[in-house]
Protein backbone atom coordinates (compact mmCIF):
# COMPACT_ATOMS: atom_id res chain seq x y z
CA UNK A 1 0.00 0.00 0.00
CA UNK A 2 1.15 3.57 -0.70
CA UNK A 3 -0.06 7.07 0.11
CA UNK A 4 -0.97 9.10 -3.00
CA UNK A 5 -1.65 12.82 -3.33
CA UNK A 6 -5.25 13.39 -4.40
CA UNK A 7 -4.22 16.01 -6.97
CA UNK A 8 -2.08 13.45 -8.82
CA UNK A 9 -5.02 11.12 -9.51
CA UNK A 10 -7.20 11.07 -12.64
CA UNK A 11 -10.78 9.89 -12.92
CA UNK A 12 -11.34 8.43 -16.37
CA UNK A 13 -15.04 8.12 -17.36
CA UNK A 14 -14.18 5.78 -20.25
CA UNK A 15 -13.04 3.07 -17.82
CA UNK A 16 -15.68 3.82 -15.17
CA UNK A 17 -18.24 0.99 -15.19
CA UNK A 18 -21.17 3.01 -13.84
CA UNK A 19 -23.46 5.33 -15.72
CA UNK A 20 -23.07 8.01 -13.04
CA UNK A 21 -21.48 8.52 -9.64
CA UNK A 22 -23.74 8.36 -6.59
CA UNK A 23 -23.75 11.64 -4.71
CA UNK A 24 -25.61 9.91 -1.88
CA UNK A 25 -22.70 7.47 -1.42
CA UNK A 26 -20.14 10.30 -1.59
CA UNK A 27 -22.04 12.23 1.11
CA UNK A 28 -22.22 9.15 3.34
CA UNK A 29 -18.46 8.54 2.97
CA UNK A 30 -17.69 12.21 3.69
CA UNK A 31 -19.81 12.08 6.83
CA UNK A 32 -18.02 8.92 7.96
CA UNK A 33 -14.65 10.65 7.44
CA UNK A 34 -15.72 13.41 9.83
CA UNK A 35 -16.00 10.90 12.69
CA UNK A 36 -12.66 9.26 11.90
CA UNK A 37 -13.77 6.27 9.85
CA UNK A 38 -11.01 4.30 8.10
CA UNK A 39 -11.55 3.21 4.51
CA UNK A 40 -9.77 0.47 2.57
CA UNK A 41 -7.27 1.75 -0.03
CA UNK A 42 -8.46 2.63 -3.49
CA UNK A 43 -7.05 0.77 -6.51
CA UNK A 44 -5.00 2.72 -9.04
CA UNK A 45 -2.88 2.14 -12.11
CA UNK A 46 -0.04 4.13 -13.63
CA UNK A 47 -0.36 4.50 -17.40
CA UNK A 48 1.51 6.12 -20.28
CA UNK A 49 0.31 7.18 -23.73
CA UNK A 50 -2.61 8.86 -21.95
CA UNK A 51 -4.41 11.78 -23.73
CA UNK A 52 -3.98 15.14 -22.06
CA UNK A 53 -6.86 17.45 -21.14
CA UNK A 54 -7.02 18.85 -24.68
CA UNK A 55 -6.71 15.43 -26.29
CA UNK A 56 -3.82 16.63 -28.45
CA UNK A 57 -0.84 15.02 -26.74
CA UNK A 58 -0.15 11.98 -24.62
CA UNK A 59 1.25 11.99 -21.12
CA UNK A 60 1.75 9.92 -17.98
CA UNK A 61 -1.14 9.55 -15.54
CA UNK A 62 -2.33 7.64 -12.49
CA UNK A 63 -5.95 6.61 -12.98
CA UNK A 64 -8.46 5.26 -10.47
CA UNK A 65 -9.70 1.73 -11.10
CA UNK A 66 -11.72 1.31 -7.90
CA UNK A 67 -12.72 3.79 -5.19
CA UNK A 68 -14.09 6.79 -7.08
CA UNK A 69 -16.67 7.50 -4.36
CA UNK A 70 -13.95 7.40 -1.68
CA UNK A 71 -11.76 9.65 -3.85
CA UNK A 72 -14.61 12.19 -4.19
CA UNK A 73 -15.34 12.09 -0.45
CA UNK A 74 -11.68 12.74 0.42
CA UNK A 75 -11.66 15.68 -2.02
CA UNK A 76 -14.88 17.05 -0.56
CA UNK A 77 -13.40 17.04 2.95
CA UNK A 78 -10.20 18.71 1.77
CA UNK A 79 -7.99 15.69 2.55
CA UNK A 80 -4.90 15.88 0.34
CA UNK A 81 -3.71 12.24 0.47
CA UNK A 82 -5.39 8.85 0.20
CA UNK A 83 -4.15 5.26 0.72
CA UNK A 84 -3.92 3.26 -2.51
CA UNK A 85 -2.76 -0.05 -3.96
CA UNK A 86 -1.59 -0.48 -7.54
CA UNK A 87 -3.14 -3.12 -9.80
CA UNK A 88 0.01 -3.77 -11.83
CA UNK A 89 3.45 -2.88 -10.51
CA UNK A 90 4.58 -1.43 -13.84
CA UNK A 91 2.99 1.33 -15.96
CA UNK A 92 0.67 0.14 -18.76
CA UNK A 93 0.16 1.49 -22.26
CA UNK A 94 -3.25 3.15 -21.92
CA UNK A 95 -4.24 2.82 -25.58
CA UNK A 96 -3.50 -0.90 -25.66
CA UNK A 97 -5.11 -1.70 -22.28
CA UNK A 98 -8.41 0.16 -22.22
CA UNK A 99 -10.47 -3.02 -22.14
CA UNK A 100 -8.42 -4.76 -19.40
CA UNK A 101 -8.58 -1.56 -17.32
CA UNK A 102 -12.36 -1.32 -17.73
CA UNK A 103 -12.83 -5.00 -16.91
CA UNK A 104 -10.73 -4.76 -13.76
CA UNK A 105 -12.68 -1.70 -12.66
CA UNK A 106 -15.96 -3.50 -13.32
CA UNK A 107 -14.83 -6.62 -11.48
CA UNK A 108 -13.96 -4.57 -8.37
CA UNK A 109 -17.39 -2.96 -8.44
CA UNK A 110 -19.21 -6.32 -8.50
CA UNK A 111 -17.80 -7.52 -5.16
CA UNK A 112 -17.96 -4.51 -2.80
CA UNK A 113 -19.27 -0.99 -2.30
CA UNK A 114 -22.18 0.11 -4.47
CA UNK A 115 -22.63 -2.98 -6.62
CA UNK A 116 -22.98 -2.56 -10.38
CA UNK A 117 -26.57 -2.72 -11.55
CA UNK A 118 -27.54 -5.18 -14.32
CA UNK A 119 -27.81 -2.19 -16.68
CA UNK A 120 -24.27 -1.09 -15.76
CA UNK A 121 -22.96 -4.58 -16.46
CA UNK A 122 -24.83 -4.74 -19.76
CA UNK A 123 -23.42 -1.38 -20.84
CA UNK A 124 -19.87 -2.51 -19.98
CA UNK A 125 -20.33 -5.79 -21.90
CA UNK A 126 -21.67 -3.98 -24.98
CA UNK A 127 -18.98 -1.28 -24.86
CA UNK A 128 -16.26 -3.95 -24.76
CA UNK A 129 -17.86 -6.07 -27.48
CA UNK A 130 -18.20 -3.03 -29.75
CA UNK A 131 -14.49 -2.19 -29.52
CA UNK A 132 -13.29 -5.80 -29.47
CA UNK A 133 -13.68 -6.36 -33.21
CA UNK A 134 -11.33 -9.37 -33.17
CA UNK A 135 -13.48 -11.06 -30.49
CA UNK A 136 -10.51 -11.56 -28.18
CA UNK A 137 -12.79 -11.43 -25.13
CA UNK A 138 -15.10 -14.42 -25.15
CA UNK A 139 -18.53 -14.56 -23.56
CA UNK A 140 -17.03 -16.77 -20.82
CA UNK A 141 -14.32 -14.21 -20.00
CA UNK A 142 -16.80 -11.34 -19.84
CA UNK A 143 -19.20 -13.38 -17.71
CA UNK A 144 -16.46 -14.17 -15.19
CA UNK A 145 -15.41 -10.54 -14.85
CA UNK A 146 -18.94 -9.17 -14.59
CA UNK A 147 -20.31 -11.88 -12.31
CA UNK A 148 -23.09 -13.08 -14.62
CA UNK A 149 -23.76 -16.20 -16.68
CA UNK A 150 -22.42 -16.78 -20.18
CA UNK A 151 -26.02 -16.94 -21.44
CA UNK A 152 -26.68 -13.46 -20.05
CA UNK A 153 -23.60 -12.07 -21.83
CA UNK A 154 -24.66 -13.76 -25.06
CA UNK A 155 -28.11 -12.16 -24.80
CA UNK A 156 -26.54 -8.73 -24.25
CA UNK A 157 -24.00 -8.80 -27.11
CA UNK A 158 -25.23 -11.34 -29.69
CA UNK A 159 -26.34 -8.62 -32.13
CA UNK A 160 -22.93 -6.91 -31.94
CA UNK A 161 -21.05 -10.17 -32.54
CA UNK A 162 -23.33 -10.98 -35.48
CA UNK A 163 -22.52 -7.64 -37.14
CA UNK A 164 -18.82 -8.16 -36.52
CA UNK A 165 -18.88 -11.61 -38.11
CA UNK A 166 -20.71 -10.24 -41.12
CA UNK A 167 -18.24 -7.38 -41.43
CA UNK A 168 -15.31 -9.82 -41.14
CA UNK A 169 -16.84 -11.96 -43.89
CA UNK A 170 -17.25 -8.95 -46.18
CA UNK A 171 -13.58 -8.07 -45.62
CA UNK A 172 -12.59 -11.61 -46.62
CA UNK A 173 -14.75 -11.46 -49.76
CA UNK A 174 -13.37 -8.02 -50.69
CA UNK A 175 -9.74 -9.17 -50.36
CA UNK A 176 -10.45 -12.35 -52.31
CA UNK A 177 -12.00 -10.37 -55.18
CA UNK A 178 -8.97 -8.08 -55.25
CA UNK A 179 -6.71 -11.10 -55.85
CA UNK A 180 -5.37 -11.79 -52.35
CA UNK A 181 -4.41 -15.39 -51.65
CA UNK A 182 -6.34 -17.29 -49.01
CA UNK A 183 -3.11 -17.72 -47.07
CA UNK A 184 -2.56 -13.94 -46.91
CA UNK A 185 -6.22 -13.29 -46.01
CA UNK A 186 -5.97 -15.83 -43.19
CA UNK A 187 -2.87 -14.08 -41.89
CA UNK A 188 -4.47 -10.63 -41.77
CA UNK A 189 -7.79 -11.84 -40.30
CA UNK A 190 -6.27 -14.22 -37.75
CA UNK A 191 -8.27 -17.18 -39.10
CA UNK A 192 -7.33 -20.54 -40.51
CA UNK A 193 -6.95 -20.83 -44.25
CA UNK A 194 -9.64 -23.52 -44.28
CA UNK A 195 -12.14 -21.19 -42.59
CA UNK A 196 -11.31 -18.41 -45.05
CA UNK A 197 -11.92 -20.77 -47.97
CA UNK A 198 -15.24 -21.85 -46.43
CA UNK A 199 -16.44 -18.23 -46.10
CA UNK A 200 -15.45 -17.41 -49.69
CA UNK A 201 -17.06 -20.54 -51.14
CA UNK A 202 -20.28 -20.15 -49.15
CA UNK A 203 -20.80 -16.46 -49.89
CA UNK A 204 -24.33 -16.01 -51.23
CA UNK A 205 -25.78 -12.65 -52.20
CA UNK A 206 -28.54 -13.80 -54.51
CA UNK A 207 -31.06 -11.65 -52.63
CA UNK A 208 -29.57 -8.43 -54.02
CA UNK A 209 -31.69 -8.52 -57.19
CA UNK A 210 -34.78 -9.43 -55.15
CA UNK A 211 -34.22 -6.45 -52.86
CA UNK A 212 -33.77 -4.18 -55.89
CA UNK A 213 -37.05 -5.36 -57.43
CA UNK A 214 -38.74 -4.63 -54.09
CA UNK A 215 -37.70 -1.00 -54.46
CA UNK A 216 -34.75 -0.91 -52.06
CA UNK A 217 -31.73 1.22 -52.99
CA UNK A 218 -28.08 0.19 -52.83
CA UNK A 219 -27.49 1.96 -49.51
CA UNK A 220 -30.26 -0.13 -47.94
CA UNK A 221 -28.85 -3.35 -49.44
CA UNK A 222 -25.33 -2.55 -48.22
CA UNK A 223 -26.67 -1.99 -44.69
CA UNK A 224 -28.74 -5.18 -44.96
CA UNK A 225 -25.62 -7.24 -45.68
CA UNK A 226 -23.39 -5.16 -43.35
CA UNK A 227 -21.10 -4.44 -46.31
CA UNK A 228 -19.50 -1.29 -47.64
CA UNK A 229 -21.19 0.28 -50.64
CA UNK A 230 -18.36 -0.38 -53.11
CA UNK A 231 -18.41 -4.14 -52.44
CA UNK A 232 -22.20 -4.19 -52.74
CA UNK A 233 -21.99 -2.55 -56.15
CA UNK A 234 -19.20 -4.95 -57.19
CA UNK A 235 -21.36 -7.97 -56.35
CA UNK A 236 -24.38 -6.49 -58.11
CA UNK A 237 -22.41 -5.76 -61.32
CA UNK A 238 -20.38 -8.97 -61.35
CA UNK A 239 -20.06 -10.51 -64.81
CA UNK A 240 -21.21 -7.44 -66.73
CA UNK A 241 -19.01 -5.80 -69.37
CA UNK A 242 -17.15 -2.59 -68.57
CA UNK A 243 -19.56 -0.67 -70.81
CA UNK A 244 -22.56 -2.14 -68.97
CA UNK A 245 -21.01 -1.21 -65.63
CA UNK A 246 -20.41 2.36 -66.78
CA UNK A 247 -24.07 2.60 -67.75
CA UNK A 248 -25.31 1.12 -64.45
CA UNK A 249 -23.11 3.54 -62.47
CA UNK A 250 -24.35 6.52 -64.46
CA UNK A 251 -20.87 7.48 -65.60
CA UNK A 252 -21.47 7.60 -69.34
CA UNK A 253 -18.72 6.82 -71.86
CA UNK A 254 -15.88 8.96 -73.21
CA UNK A 255 -13.21 7.52 -75.46
CA UNK A 256 -10.82 10.48 -75.74
CA UNK A 257 -7.85 11.15 -73.50
CA UNK A 258 -8.78 14.46 -71.85
CA UNK A 259 -11.48 14.22 -69.19
CA UNK A 260 -13.27 16.76 -67.05
CA UNK A 261 -15.04 15.50 -63.92
CA UNK A 262 -16.42 18.09 -61.54
CA UNK A 263 -17.15 15.95 -58.50
CA UNK A 264 -16.06 12.75 -56.76
CA UNK A 265 -18.41 9.78 -56.77
CA UNK A 266 -19.20 9.51 -53.05
CA UNK A 267 -19.96 5.79 -53.43
CA UNK A 268 -16.29 4.95 -53.83
CA UNK A 269 -13.25 5.84 -51.73
CA UNK A 270 -13.10 7.67 -48.40
CA UNK A 271 -12.87 11.32 -47.49
CA UNK A 272 -9.19 12.06 -48.10
CA UNK A 273 -6.89 14.96 -49.01
CA UNK A 274 -6.87 15.47 -52.80
CA UNK A 275 -9.34 12.63 -53.30
CA UNK A 276 -9.61 11.92 -57.02
CA UNK A 277 -12.37 10.66 -59.31
CA UNK A 278 -12.96 6.93 -59.60
CA UNK A 279 -13.76 7.30 -63.30
CA UNK A 280 -10.15 8.37 -63.91
CA UNK A 281 -8.94 5.02 -62.54
CA UNK A 282 -11.06 2.99 -64.97
CA UNK A 283 -10.18 5.01 -68.05
CA UNK A 284 -6.47 4.99 -67.34
CA UNK A 285 -6.05 1.26 -66.86
CA UNK A 286 -7.46 -1.99 -68.10
CA UNK A 287 -5.64 -4.38 -65.76
CA UNK A 288 -4.10 -5.01 -62.36
CA UNK A 289 -2.40 -2.26 -60.42
CA UNK A 290 -0.34 -1.33 -57.40
CA UNK A 291 -0.18 2.29 -56.23
CA UNK A 292 -0.18 4.94 -53.47
CA UNK A 293 -3.67 4.32 -52.16
CA UNK A 294 -4.74 7.35 -50.13
CA UNK A 295 -8.54 7.34 -49.81
CA UNK A 296 -8.99 3.93 -51.44
CA UNK A 297 -10.61 5.03 -54.70
CA UNK A 298 -8.39 2.74 -56.80
CA UNK A 299 -9.09 -0.45 -54.77
CA UNK A 300 -12.81 0.31 -54.87
CA UNK A 301 -12.69 0.83 -58.64
CA UNK A 302 -10.66 -2.35 -59.18
CA UNK A 303 -13.24 -4.19 -57.09
CA UNK A 304 -16.04 -2.87 -59.29
CA UNK A 305 -14.34 -3.73 -62.57
CA UNK A 306 -13.00 -7.11 -61.41
CA UNK A 307 -9.29 -6.20 -61.55
CA UNK A 308 -6.76 -7.56 -59.11
CA UNK A 309 -5.10 -4.88 -57.01
CA UNK A 310 -2.36 -4.33 -54.46
CA UNK A 311 -2.57 -0.95 -52.74
CA UNK A 312 -0.02 0.79 -50.52
CA UNK A 313 0.13 3.98 -48.51
CA UNK A 314 2.19 5.67 -45.81
CA UNK A 315 -0.93 6.17 -43.65
CA UNK A 316 -2.18 2.95 -42.06
CA UNK A 317 -5.92 2.26 -42.48
CA UNK A 318 -7.71 0.11 -39.90
CA UNK A 319 -10.94 -0.03 -41.91
CA UNK A 320 -9.21 -0.77 -45.22
CA UNK A 321 -7.10 -3.90 -44.86
CA UNK A 322 -6.50 -3.99 -48.60
CA UNK A 323 -4.34 -0.86 -48.25
CA UNK A 324 -1.03 -2.12 -46.93
CA UNK A 325 1.40 0.11 -45.09
CA UNK A 326 4.54 0.93 -47.04
CA UNK A 327 7.06 3.75 -46.80
CA UNK A 328 8.13 4.61 -50.33
CA UNK A 329 11.89 5.08 -50.10
CA UNK A 330 13.07 4.48 -53.68
CA UNK A 331 16.73 4.85 -52.74
CA UNK A 332 16.48 1.64 -50.68
CA UNK A 333 14.92 -0.04 -53.75
CA UNK A 334 12.23 -1.75 -51.69
CA UNK A 335 9.34 -2.77 -53.97
CA UNK A 336 6.32 -4.22 -52.11
CA UNK A 337 4.29 -5.54 -55.06
CA UNK A 338 4.46 -9.34 -55.12
CA UNK A 339 3.81 -9.68 -58.87
CA UNK A 340 4.83 -7.46 -61.75
CA UNK A 341 1.70 -5.39 -62.43
CA UNK A 342 0.00 -4.57 -65.71
CA UNK A 343 -0.81 -1.09 -64.41
CA UNK A 344 0.81 1.14 -61.81
CA UNK A 345 -1.54 3.94 -60.78
CA UNK A 346 0.65 6.46 -58.96
CA UNK A 347 -1.20 9.25 -57.16
CA UNK A 348 1.24 10.97 -54.77
CA UNK A 349 0.60 14.12 -52.70
CA UNK A 350 0.63 17.19 -54.93
CA UNK A 351 3.69 18.92 -53.46
CA UNK A 352 2.55 21.24 -50.61
CA UNK A 353 -1.03 21.49 -51.87
CA UNK A 354 -2.46 19.50 -48.94
CA UNK A 355 0.55 19.57 -46.63
CA UNK A 356 -1.35 20.03 -43.37
CA UNK A 357 -3.96 17.40 -44.21
CA UNK A 358 -1.32 14.85 -45.22
CA UNK A 359 0.71 15.49 -42.08
CA UNK A 360 -2.34 14.51 -40.02
CA UNK A 361 -2.73 11.25 -41.97
CA UNK A 362 0.92 10.23 -42.21
CA UNK A 363 3.04 8.33 -39.71
CA UNK A 364 4.50 10.82 -37.21
CA UNK A 365 7.96 9.27 -37.55
CA UNK A 366 7.96 9.29 -41.36
CA UNK A 367 6.81 12.55 -42.98
CA UNK A 368 4.71 12.80 -46.10
CA UNK A 369 6.50 13.93 -49.25
CA UNK A 370 4.30 17.05 -49.05
CA UNK A 371 6.78 18.30 -46.47
CA UNK A 372 9.76 17.89 -48.86
CA UNK A 373 11.59 20.80 -50.43
CA UNK A 374 11.01 21.25 -54.15
CA UNK A 375 14.40 19.68 -54.88
CA UNK A 376 13.70 16.62 -52.71
CA UNK A 377 10.16 16.35 -54.09
CA UNK A 378 11.31 16.14 -57.71
CA UNK A 379 14.18 13.81 -56.76
CA UNK A 380 11.65 11.47 -55.12
CA UNK A 381 9.83 11.12 -58.45
CA UNK A 382 13.03 10.49 -60.37
CA UNK A 383 13.98 7.72 -57.93
CA UNK A 384 10.47 6.27 -57.82
CA UNK A 385 10.05 6.06 -61.59
CA UNK A 386 13.46 4.39 -61.88
CA UNK A 387 12.48 1.85 -59.22
CA UNK A 388 9.10 1.23 -60.83
CA UNK A 389 10.72 0.67 -64.23
CA UNK A 390 13.03 -1.97 -62.74
CA UNK A 391 10.07 -3.89 -61.27
CA UNK A 392 7.64 -3.66 -64.16
CA UNK A 393 6.89 -5.70 -67.26
CA UNK A 394 7.86 -4.34 -70.69
CA UNK A 395 4.12 -3.87 -71.29
CA UNK A 396 3.24 -2.31 -67.93
CA UNK A 397 1.35 0.98 -68.11
CA UNK A 398 2.14 3.81 -65.71
CA UNK A 399 -0.71 6.17 -64.84
CA UNK A 400 0.73 9.19 -63.04
CA UNK A 401 -1.80 11.58 -61.54
CA UNK A 402 -0.52 14.96 -60.37
CA UNK A 403 -1.54 18.61 -60.27
CA UNK A 404 0.37 21.83 -60.84
CA UNK A 405 0.92 23.83 -57.65
CA UNK A 406 3.16 26.82 -58.31
CA UNK A 407 4.32 29.34 -55.72
CA UNK A 408 1.87 32.07 -54.68
CA UNK A 409 -0.95 30.27 -56.54
CA UNK A 410 0.12 31.63 -59.91
CA UNK A 411 -1.19 29.90 -63.04
CA UNK A 412 0.96 26.99 -64.18
CA UNK A 413 1.63 28.73 -67.51
CA UNK A 414 1.86 32.56 -67.62
CA UNK A 415 -0.52 34.08 -70.21
CA UNK A 416 2.38 35.57 -72.21
CA UNK A 417 3.64 32.07 -73.08
CA UNK A 418 1.90 30.07 -75.82
CA UNK A 419 -0.33 27.21 -74.76
CA UNK A 420 0.49 23.63 -75.76
CA UNK A 421 -1.16 22.70 -79.02
CA UNK A 422 -2.60 19.56 -77.44
CA UNK A 423 -2.90 18.19 -73.91
CA UNK A 424 -0.26 15.78 -72.63
CA UNK A 425 -2.12 12.54 -71.98
CA UNK A 426 -1.31 9.49 -69.90
CA UNK A 427 -0.56 7.42 -72.99
CA UNK A 428 2.26 9.81 -73.96
CA UNK A 429 3.77 9.46 -70.51
CA UNK A 430 3.30 5.68 -70.59
CA UNK A 431 4.93 5.32 -74.02
CA UNK A 432 7.99 7.30 -72.93
CA UNK A 433 8.17 5.38 -69.66
CA UNK A 434 7.98 1.96 -71.37
CA UNK A 435 10.74 3.07 -73.71
CA UNK A 436 12.90 3.98 -70.73
CA UNK A 437 13.04 7.67 -71.68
Amino acid sequence: MKIIKIKNLSWDPSIYPRTTKSQQTINAYAEALEIGAQFPPIKIQRVFNYPDADGNKTTLATIILDGNHRYEAFQEKGIEEIPAIEWKEHPLDYEKNKIPLLLESAKCNTIHGDRLTPNDKKRVARDIASTDTECNYTEEALAEKLGVTRQTINTWISDIRARQRTNRNSIIIRLSRLGWTQEKIAEITGMTQGRVAQIINNANFCEINNLLTQGHNMEYIAAHYQMDLALTWAIRLQGKTDQEKFKELGWGLRTWDQWNFNECDERFGDDWPARHRSRIDVRSGEADGGQVAGGGVVPDTCLLFERKCQAFDLASRDKRPEIEYHHWDPQKETWPVTKKPDLIFFDPPYYTKKKKEYEQKANKDIPSISSYTKKDYTQFFKDFFTLAHKNAKPTTTLAFLNADWPARHLPAMPPRLPRLSKPVCLEDIADRWRAGI
